[in-house]
C-alpha cells in the first residue's frame, strides 16, 4: 500500500478541486490507538486495483488541527481511525474502528461499479 502524508488545508482543498468521478481516500490515523495501528496494518496488507482512489495518510495527533477541520468542512464525526471517501464533491462513503479494512475498500469499489452500470 503507498499513501502520501495529508499535511495541510491547501493539499487537502487541492484534492477537493481535482477529485472527479475516482476520488480519494483519507485514512485518519491515531499513533496512540491500537486499533488504529491494526487498521493501518489491514490496509497496508490491501492490494489495491489500478483504478483505486488514492489512500492520503492524516495523523489525527500530530496534525490535530487539520483533523478537526476536516471533519467539520466534510460534515462527518471524527473518529479514528476511520476512512473516508470523497469523490464528486462530497464525502462518498465513511467508515471508522474495525470496519477500516481492506474488504470494505472492496465493497466501495465493487458497488461504485455496479451503479455505474445500471
Amino acid at each position: 500500500m503507498n499513501w502520501t502524508v495529508l499535511e495541510g488545508a491547501a493539499e487537502l482543498h487541492a484534492l477537493e478541486a481535482a477529485s472527479g468521478d475516482r476520488g480519494f481516500l483519507v485514512f485518519k490515523h491515531s499513533t496512540r490507538c491500537p486499533i488504529s495501528s491494526q487498521a493501518q496494518l489491514s490496509l497496508q496488507r490491501w492490494e489495491a486495483k489500478a483504478d483505486a482512489p488514492a489512500i492520503y495518510l492524516l495523523y489525527v495527533v500530530e496534525n490535530r488541527a487539520l483533523s478537526l477541520d476536516l471533519a467539520d468542512r466534510w460534515g462527518v464525526w471524527h473518529e479514528s481511525p476511520q476512512l473516508l471517501w470523497w469523490r464528486q464533491g462530497s464525502v462518498q462513503r465513511h467508515c471508522s474502528h474495525f470496519e477500516v479494512r481492506g474488504t470494505t475498500l472492496d465493497a466501495w469499489l465493487e458497488e461504485t461499479k455496479t451503479s455505474a452500470c445500471g
